[in-house]
Formats: C-alpha cells, structure tokens, sequence
C-alpha cells in the first residue's frame, strides 16, 4: 500500500473515524474491531496489556491472541510511518507512542479546563470544531460488551464536553450571537431544560418574539414526545416573560433599571477563592497534581456559589507566597494543597488559609483508588471541592452573623439565611425567608437566594405548615422557577426545583431536575441527597443508597445529614437489609437538627429490626417534643412504594401509634 509509507498526522474521533495524512483521508479498513482496536489504543495513556486488549474485543474467540495480531498487522500501514516504528508491540503489551500521532479527542481533553475558565471565543469555538459528531460514530463491536462500556463512557464523556462548551460560549456572548449556540446546545442535549430556557430569553432579548414563541411551543412539544412532564419548562417560560415585562414597565414609569442594578449586583461582595497548584511529591507525578487542581478549579467554578481564578492565572503565581498571591488577585482564600501517588491509591493534603494572616481555616487529607487513565484523581478533586465549599460558607456564614441586620449585603443576607433555614422551626423559617426575601431585593441576579426561599417553603409543606401544603407547594416552585430563570446553570436552582417537583407529586420530572443539577456539579452534595431522597422512596433503591453515600462523602458535616441517613435508611429497608438500615435510622435521629419524621424513621425502623427498647426511648423523645404526633403525619410527608409502607404500617401497630 503506497501511502503506508507516508508520515501519520492525525487520528479524528469526534465523529466518524478518520486517519489524516498529509492533509488526506486514508481508507478505512473493514473490520470493525481493527478501527475499534485503533481508537482504544489512541487514547490510551499507557501501554495496554495483550490480555487485556483479547478481554476487550472478543468475549468469545477460539484464538484471541491470533485474531489480535491479525488485527495489528492491519493497523500498522495506518499508523507507522516510513523512519519509524510508531505501533509498538511486544509479547505482553501494545501502545501507540504517546506523542506519534495528533488526536482530536486528546486535545480536546488537554485544552477544555483552561477554555473553560479562561478562554476567548475564539479558543472556545476552536475547541467546538473538533466535534464532527458522537465519539467514534457509527461503530460498534457485536459481542464485545466491555469494548461497548468503554465507548459509551467516552461518548458521554466527551458529550458532556461539547455540552459545557457550548454552555460556556453561550454564556459570554451577546443575545443575538448566542441564538445559533443554542440551538446547537440543545441538539447536543435534547432534554436540558436550562439551554431552552435560555434560547428563549435570547430570542426575546433580541426582540424575536415571533420566534421565541414558536421556540416554546416546539420545546414543549419535544419534552412531551419523551413522555417527559414539561410543567418546570413551562414554569421557567412563564418566569422568563414576567422578567421580561417587569424591566418593560419599569422604563415607561421613568425609572432607569440599568443604574439600580448595577448599584444591586455591586453590593454583593461574593468572596474569591484562589487555588495554587498543587505540589507534587515526584516529578513523576507532576502532570497528576496538575490535573487535580483542574478539576478542583472548574468544579469550584461548576457550583457557581463562590468566584474562583483561572488556572493560568493561578499558575503564573505559581512560587509567591499566598498573602502575596492573594493581593495580585484580590483573594479572600487561598487553597494549597500536596498530592502523592501511593501504589494504587491518590493521598491529597489540603489547606484553606486566610492570606492576610495565614491562619489555616481547614485542614485534610484525603485518598481515593485510582481509577483508569481517563478519570483518575476526579473523585478525590470533587471531595476537595465540596470541602472547600462548605468551609467557605461555614466561615461567611459566622462573618455574616456578627453584622448587625440593616447592614447586611445580598450575599450576607443569604448567608444570615441559611443559618436560620437548617434549624426547622417556625420563627427560623420566616426568619430565613426575610432574608432571602433581602437578598434578592439587593441583588435580583443571585440565584441560590431564589433557591434558599424555594427550600424555605418546602420545609413549610413538608413539616411546619402541612395545612397550607398546597400554596406552599406553588410558592416553592415559584421561587425556584425564578432561581432557574435568573441562572439556569446554577445547580442549586435544579436542587430547588427537583425538590419542589417531588412535593407535587412530579416525580419524573424532579429526577431529571436532580440529575441536571448533579451533571452541572458532581461536587453538590445537596443534589445528591435529594436524588436520593426521590429514589428511596419511590424509585431504585439501590441508587438511592449510593446516591446517600455520595452526598455523605462529599459533605460529611452536612447540616442535612439526618436526611441523608434517612434516604439511605429507606433503600436498605427496600433492600431487606434491615439491621443496617436501623443504624442509620438511629444515627439520623441522633444529629441535633434533625425534625420530627426523622425521629419518626428510627422509631419505626427499630421496631422493624425488632430493637424494642431503643424504640420505645426514640417514642418517648418524639412525643415529648410533638405529644400528638401519628402515623398519618408520616404518611402525608413521604412518598411511599407499596412495600415501605407496609413494613412501616406494621411497625406503627407494634408501637402502637395513633394513626
């Protein structure tokens, strides 16, 4: 074959497989697995084992090592060049030489955190360009399920890529430029609420109402063809129009919006958190703590609650001490932190600092198994980042309870709030409302105080104003329907409208609210325990105990811990492992915040595990704090499959509780 002997330049894999060189398309070979066999081995970071490649292309060979080497010898003319060897093969393992070839995907996957955080347009649009279609489109291997795995985990991979591309670039341009962008986010995400949101506030912010109208009706209709309940949909519409005519009217009584909200936003003073690169124990693990500070920095920037600085910025300051850094950028927390490769394990120490004092705020260490090349070193950055975020806000939280009221900024209030929100009483509640209510008054764009004010009526449905369920139902999805207008990628206005949609019963839909909100940030523990609140209750019970487990690992000094035991409680219950599920049941009524059901859960679950005496004295504490409580409270609160109820029903008879 007389262009074997040419150089190869670049492999594409986003989109239909092709290998260029010299600026043209070489022929593919026909067999599948051979092209299959080239994209595995194309993105790989290290050698591949010989078993391993038989293991992942034949589930059932008569010669696997055979047919192998068959199909490397006709990979070779498509890789190896005239002076050198590029596909290296011995007995036991095989690879491509990491620098042989040019592959779209790896650039991508090198490049997006920093055009993520601190990219142009242009470097944003360059990145886009790579996509031709799906990774590796239209190819698949019959009878080879763990080569299927491995390519629906690439697809989704670098679909979720695409995805923040195009949301980022969406997000920086001007409404009548972003408009294409759009449409094009929501062809690559059919179902995200939050992208036909946005076309259709960019539609009307260009004074295309024509379109914008016809855009709702057609978003509707797409979400209904999936059997998919379009209610938030049309709630954030309905939410998008209001705004749209409030500014309206605004501006025909004489008032100039721009200059309030301008004087609005710059009274919130949301703090910026600075993370330097993380230091590596070897020089071989360099390129690892350099990856784990990029996931770090862009899952700080995913849950959108505090700034953070770019990672080229962070690394130019790579050097100076932090109280020096942190002036350069005006930071108000520095984050440094060590990584360390041991044997099959990543151990991570951490330190968040105050730089004008140098006083470490919060100090860990943490570890995670390192996975395989493409996600190792993730699970350990979203624990860091789900650290640093709850001790940021623990310490603005205390900052913003000694200033006194009437003083307070948008940012402040919100934090004044939530202080009062976990603590579920009455006088809380209103007291957290009033400060939401603040919040937004001083800053209208902020959206976790909508998403704080949604959560507020939510507690007043579910335990503290059960007779005004219903008007506090329309209010939580109001206000959370307002949180998702003003930021739509915001994960925590996904959390309140998934936890609003479950309280009408919508199921469905506050799954896929929940699962937006974790896909925008894997690092929200919030999002995490209520998916799995939904699932154990009416859902996958064993979701729900790993999704349990996943907000406890994030946040283990949340300060909705007894729920997260709760949820965890119910899918052991519907997994028969009962004796479990009474220890969590016990631990969740044991933290100091915990409501009225979730004691009710450990009585009952107890007396499921026949642990008679620890029942009795959860009873007596829950009786002592609501004497007229029964089991048709509890009811009402959950929302029960068939089989958790009846295991409760019976235990609420051996307890003898009032129905």
């Amino acid at each position: 074959m007389e262009m074997a002997s040419l150089p190869a330049d670049r492999v594409l894999l986003l989109g239909p497989l092709q290998v260029i060189r010299n600026g043209s398309s070489l022929p593919q070979p026909p067999s599948r697995k051979v092209r299959a066999l080239l994209a595995y081995l194309a993105m790989a970071a290290r050698p591949i084992s010989r078993e391993k490649l038989c293991e992942l292309l034949w589930d059932v060979a008569d010669d696997p090592r055979a047919e192998l080497r068959w199909c490397l010898s006709k990979l070779r003319p498509l890789v190896d060049g005239p002076a050198a060897i590029r596909l290296i093969a011995d007995r036991k393992q095989v690879q491509i030489e990491a620098n042989a070839l040019e592959v779209d995907a790896l650039r991508v996957a090198r490049q997006i955190e920093t055009t993520l955080t601190s990219g142009s347009p242009g470097d944003l649009r360059s990145l886009l360009a790579l996509f031709r279609g799906d990774f590796l489109e239209g190819i698949s291997v019959e009878r080879a399920p763990s080569f299927e795995n491995w390519l629906a985990g690439q697809r989704h991979r670098f679909g979720q890529m695409r995805q923040q591309l195009l949301e980022r670039l969406g997000a920086i341009l001007s409404p009548e430029d972003r408009i294409e962008v759009l449409r094009e986010l929501i062809d690559v995400a059919p179902f995200d609420e939050a992208a036909h949101v946005g076309l259709v506030r960019a539609l009307t912010n260009s004074a295309l109402h024509a379109e914008a109208r016809m855009q709702i009706d057609a978003s509707i209709k797409r979400f209904q063809s999936e059997g998919i309940d379009p209610a938030s949909l049309r709630s954030a519409f309905a939410t998008a129009q209001q705004q749209r005519a409030k500014p309206a009217k605004a501006n025909r009584q004489g008032s100039s919006p721009d200059a309030t909200s301008h004087q609005q936003v710059a009274r919130t003073s949301r703090p910026i958190l600075l993370v330097m690169p993380f230091a590596a124990a070897t020089p071989e693990e360099v390129a690892d703590a350099g990856s784990v500070t990029s996931d770090i920095i862009f899952g700080i920037a995913k849950l959108r609650s505090v700034s953070t600085i770019a990672r080229s910025t962070a690394c130019s300051l790579s050097g100076e001490l932090p109280a020096v850094a942190a002036a350069r950028v005006n930071a108000q927390y520095v984050a440094i932190g060590r990584l360390e490769r041991r044997g099959a394990e990543y151990l991570a120490s951490i330190e968040l600092i105050e730089p004008a004092s140098g006083r470490i705020f919060w100090a860990n260490e943490l570890s995670c198994k390192i996975g395989d090349a493409f996600s190792a070193g993730k699970p350990l950055a979203s624990q860091i980042v789900a650290g640093l975020d709850a001790e940021i806000h623990i310490i603005e939280r205390n900052r913003a309870l000694l200033i006194p009221p009437t003083s307070l900024d948008a940012w402040q209030a919100y934090h004044r709030g939530l202080a009062n929100m976990y603590r579920f009483t009455n006088e809380n509640n209103r007291d957290a409302q009033r400060l939401f209510s603040r919040a937004i008054a001083l800053d209208p764009t902020f959206s976790r105080s909508y998403a704080g004010l949604s959560f507020t009526h939510f507690q007043n449905a579910f335990v503290l104003k059960t007779r005004e369920r219903e008007q506090e139902i329309a209010s939580a999805l109001d206000t959370a329907g307002q949180g998702l207008e003003v930021d739509p990628s915001d994960p925590a206005a996904h959390w309140a409208m998934g936890r609003a949609l479950w309280l009408r019963r919508d199921h469905e839909s506050a799954i896929t609210a929940l699962d937006q909100a974790t896909r925008l940030s894997p690092s929200y523990a919030s999002a995490h325990y209520s998916l799995a609140m939904v699932h154990c209750q009416i859902g996958d019970p064993g979701r729900a105990v790993e999704a349990a487990d996943t907000a406890a690992l994030l946040s283990p000094l949340d300060p909705m811990l007894f729920a997260i035991f709760g949820a965890r409680t119910f899918g052991l219950l519907r997994l028969g492992k009962t004796e479990e599920a009474a220890v969590f049941a016990l631990r969740g009524a044991e933290q100091p915040n915990a409501h009225i059901h979730a004691r009710a859960i450990a009585v009952l679950t107890l007396a499921t595990a026949g642990r008679m005496e620890e029942a009795d004295a959860e009873w007596a504490r829950l009786r002592h704090l609501q004497p007229a409580y029964n089991f048709r409270q509890f009811e009402d609160a959950f929302h029960l499959v068939d089989d958790l109820r009846r295991i409760y029903q019976r235990a609420a008879r051996v307890m003898q509780i009032p129905g």
